[in-house]
């Protein structure tokens, strides 16, 4: 009896030393699936007596392969690379604090809208910060601010109800 007990606690010492901490938790290569809406508001010119037209516009679905990889610095610092389906890659700097990870803002991409005459990509910066579940799933809370021009128009767009939801391959 007196060795099971040395044993059961070499055991669980173990296994507590297996779990992930900040920087590992996060370092791997996951899918990813991004979605949500913006509003884009008109930017009137000064004096100008028209009504500035408002727009909530959904995003359409971005899909890609997210990489985490540990910058090797000692602290828990993270190289975020986001390679989205159709081309656009993303590099950016993270620091996580246990299950949370905040992202360095960055600039992206953005399609708003698609017609048949008027197609509308712009840059946008973005704030984002998430949290792991499960060891397996990153749920990135992302806000989008930017300016956009078309039709002689100009407009304001933010949005923050964008999630990223990925899942470790």
């Amino acid at each position: 009896m007196k060795r099971i007990i040395p044993i059961f606690i070499c055991g669980m010492l173990a296994l507590a030393s297996c779990q992930k901490k900040n920087a590992p938790l996060f370092r791997g290569d996951y899918s990813f699936k991004t979605s949500g809406s913006v509003s884009m508001d008109e930017i009137v010119a000064e004096g100008d007596t028209d009504e500035p037209a408002s727009y909530i516009i959904s995003l359409p679905n971005e899909i890609g392969q997210l990489e985490i990889s540990d910058l090797g610095n000692g602290k828990d610092s993270l190289l975020v690379v986001m390679n989205t389906m159709g081309g656009e890659v993303v590099v950016t700097h993270a620091f996580c604090s246990g299950n949370e990870i905040f992202l360095r803002d960055f600039k992206k991409n953005t399609l708003l809208f698609t017609s048949d005459s008027l197609t509308l990509r712009n840059e946008v910066r973005v704030k984002a910060s998430g949290q792991m579940y499960e060891d397996n799933t990153i749920i990135l809370n992302m806000t989008y601010d930017g300016e956009a021009e078309t039709n002689e128009h100009l407009y304001k767009i933010h949005g923050n109800d964008i999630r990223m939801a990925a899942i470790r391959n």
